[in-house]
């Protein structure tokens, strides 16, 4: 919706010309990713600063925003694009694409951008935690 309201999926159609006249998506959706990245990147400067100065920070991130932001960027002349193919190739897609096992069945998606580790994800939580233990494992004396 974003990309629409935003005047890309016409922009788009109007530059690669597909075998029906009007507005185009893009092939994958750079507001979708960039959004993502932003978040992410708001993450970590949220993580930074309550390591440094303490406190809880919020991050606020729109799809629409990031939408405007990015047609604020302008456009790339027309005289650049006369080289850039109208489609993907079919081996392009297969090297950036991955499969998933899902609760749903095998899912085949585009795989992520970048792969900053390749280490999986953990998630753990201590089952208990003593009374004599504050919440960031250090020993709290006891009163008398």
């Amino acid at each position: 919706m974003v990309q629409t309201v935003s005047g890309i999926t016409s922009r788009q159609g109007e530059l690669f010309l597909a075998a029906a006249p009007g507005p185009q998506f893009y092939p994958v959706s750079a507001i979708d990713y960039l959004t993502g990245y932003l978040m992410a990147f708001g993450a970590i400067v949220t993580l930074a600063r309550r390591a440094g100065a303490g406190g809880s920070w919020l991050v606020r991130i729109s799809l629409a925003q990031t939408g405007r932001w990015l047609v604020g960027r302008g456009q790339v002349p027309e005289a650049e694009l006369k080289d850039v193919p109208k489609e993907f190739t079919p081996a392009e897609l297969e090297r950036w694409s991955m499969t998933s096992d899902t609760p749903v069945g095998r899912l085949h998606h585009l795989g992520p951008v970048v792969r900053l580790s390749e280490t999986p994800p953990s998630w753990a939580r201590p089952s208990y935690r003593s009374a004599t233990t504050s919440r960031c494992g250090r020993r709290v004396p006891r009163s008398a």
